[in-house]
């Protein structure tokens, strides 16, 4: 009787570590599920009036406004608005900020296309 013993030790050790395995791996597949699902992603976009402040909004915020705006190299001329913050309030036409970004020459489009999303 003791012969079997020994075969029957084994094969219970055997499935005791195949279910240990596979309890494991669910585990880390269940891991890695949850991982996956709760990745987020964050976009920034405009807007839906299409103009941000001049004097809040984030370099991203400009960016992507200017680029809905067709404003080529968005992101220099959004650290050039931000450069020269706080604007008047007051001012609707923005015109001190209208005179800082002409000192760097851009076409009458492209200043157009700045100042169209812009406010105050």
């Amino acid at each position: 009787m003791r012969r079997h013993a020994t075969p029957l030790a084994s094969l219970l050790a055997i499935a005791a570590i195949a279910m240990a395995g596979c309890g494991s791996s669910t585990s880390t597949n269940a891991s890695a599920t949850t991982q996956a699902t709760t990745t987020t992603t964050t976009t920034t976009t405009a807007p839906a009036t299409g103009k941000v402040s001049a004097n809040t909004a984030t370099a991203d915020e400009l960016m992507v406004a200017l680029e809905a705006a067709g404003v080529t190299s968005a992101d220099r001329w959004a650290r050039e608005i931000m450069e020269y913050r706080p604007y008047d309030t007051g001012d609707a036409t923005l015109a001190t900020l209208r005179q800082e970004l002409s000192k760097y020459n851009p076409s009458t489009d492209q200043l157009t296309k700045i100042m169209s999303v812009l406010q105050p």
